[in-house]
Formats: C-alpha cells, structure tokens, sequence
C-alpha cells in the first residue's frame, strides 16, 4: 500500500523483513502513489513462522540468488524450493550460521567483510546509471537504471550484494572477464525486445546471459541480467 504521493521503485531481489517471514522481491515494480498493488515475493527464511513485527527493508539478495530468480521465469521448477537450497549453500560455503536459515543472516554475518567493499566507495561521477559486478575471471551481473538518480538510491545496497557473492569467488579463476562483451550482449539482447514496451516486465536472452527488464510509462526503468 503505497499512501504516499509519489511512485515508489522496488528492486528485484530486494529484502523485506520482518512479520512472520523474510522475502525478497521476486520483480522490480513501480508503486503508484495513493494505491495499492499485489507484488510477487519468494521466501528468504526457510525456518521461521514466528511474528516479530511489521515490514521493513533489508539487503537486496547476492547476484547468485538475483539470477535464480530471473532463471525462474523459464521454468516451472519449484523456485522456492530451490530459492531455499542455496541460501543453505551459501551459509555452508561463507560458514555463516542462521537458526532459520535467512539470508540476512549471512549478510549480518560476514558485515564486516562486506562493509571493507564499500569503504570509501563512491559513484565514478554523477552520470553514472549502472554497475557490472566482477570478481577473478566471472561476472557477477549488471544492473541499469533509467537515470543517475534511481541508480545512486540503489547503489550501496547493490555494492554490497556484489560483495556477497565476491567473497566466495574471489581466488577462483584466472584472467579478466570480459565486461565489454557481455556488456554489449545485454544492450543487443534489450534492444530486441523494444518492441514489447507495452509488457512490464520482460526477459531478456543473449550471448550466454539471461536477464530481465521493467518498464514504465514506455520506458526501461531497470535492468538486470547474469550470466548463464
């Protein structure tokens, strides 16, 4: 329920904590002001039930997850399921703890890992609408906004998911990625798709990546993809 006067912006992947569970978006999606929509949400915290009061913003979910979610969208496997097993895979292999098995846990775990990524970290200049997140020889994703600002407001909280998933790979894989490649798949893949405009929410397929894209009032608002 959106009682404001102005449109609210959600992240894919973005964690909402607090009442009986932990969830993370499932789509990016625009609130209209004074409305109230039905948005799609996956499980965070698979061992939990107990109410601990209202909702409220949490760190959005490493790429690693992001693109499950994304995947997710071509398949009719059970995603929560599967959302589940690699929280539990990430808690074993970052040798965090969580009694419910939340992934804010591990964010709250390792923060002080985390927190060093992002030490004196600011955006190249103010034109900057987007990251493509590395580590060793892989890439992690890229997220695109429409404009400098919605970016800056994501920007620390997307730092620090890329961090997530750059603590387990970071000795893994020699080279550089090739960030101009994928880079350039992601703007062709997109460009193909201009003409669903109509479509809220669209994915996205290219040379070895698969992401997705939400539009609104017949603009790219946000996109996301990862490699396959």
């Amino acid at each position: 329920i959106n009682r404001g006067n102005n449109p609210v912006f959600m992240l894919d992947g973005d964690e909402i904590t607090g009442a009986l569970q932990n969830r993370i978006i499932a789509t990016s999606n625009i609130a209209e002001p004074n409305s109230t929509h039905r948005i799609s949400v996956i499980c965070a915290e698979e061992n939990r039930w107990d109410e601990i009061g209202g909702f409220k913003t949490g760190h959005c979910s490493y790429p690693g997850l992001r693109a499950m979610l994304t995947k997710s969208r071509q398949t009719r496997a059970d995603i929560q399921k599967a959302i589940w097993r690699e929280i539990q895979r990430k808690m074993t292999i970052t040798k965090t703890r969580s009694a419910t098995s939340s992934m804010h846990d591990i964010f709250e775990n390792l923060a002080e890992e985390i927190n060093r990524y992002i030490e004196d970290f600011q955006s190249l200049n103010h034109h900057t609408i987007g990251l493509i997140g590395t580590t060793g020889n892989r890439i992690l994703g890229c997220d695109i906004f429409q404009n400098p600002k919605i970016y800056q407001k994501c920007e620390k909280k997307l730092v620090r998911s890329y961090a997530l998933d750059a603590i387990e790979y970071l000795h893994k894989g020699n080279g550089q990625p090739n960030v101009e490649k994928f880079l350039t798949a992601t703007l062709a893949a997109l460009n193909k798709r201009k003409s669903r405009r109509k479509t809220q929410h669209i994915t996205i397929k290219g040379d070895g990546l698969l992401g997705q894209a939400f539009v609104y009032q017949d603009n790219f608002v946000h996109v996301s993809a990862f490699p396959l």
